[in-house]
């Protein structure tokens, strides 16, 4: 839970600064230059969270996946009892 939480919170904190980065930004190319680079990292922050969340998505499927797998002895032995 708290990995998903702090994924999230992290790709919506870079979002916010990316936006006002973005938002404040002319259209001069001096603005394009300076800026750039740093709205780079903003996005690079929100796909790194997406890959985090990914994972987590699979991490939990994989888990649900096992955890649903029926064992024929075990449900053998319990259909005996």
């Amino acid at each position: 839970k708290e990995i998903y939480e702090n994924a999230i919170t992290d790709r919506e904190n870079a979002y916010i600064l990316f936006h006002e980065a973005y938002a404040s930004m002319s259209n001069t190319t001096a603005e394009h230059i300076s800026a750039g680079p740093i709205l780079n990292k903003y996005l690079e922050r929100m796909s790194k969270s997406n890959e985090q969340l990914l994972k987590l998505a699979d991490l939990i499927a994989k888990a649900e996946e096992q955890s649903a797998r029926i064992d024929p002895d075990d449900l053998f032995s319990k259909i005996k009892e």
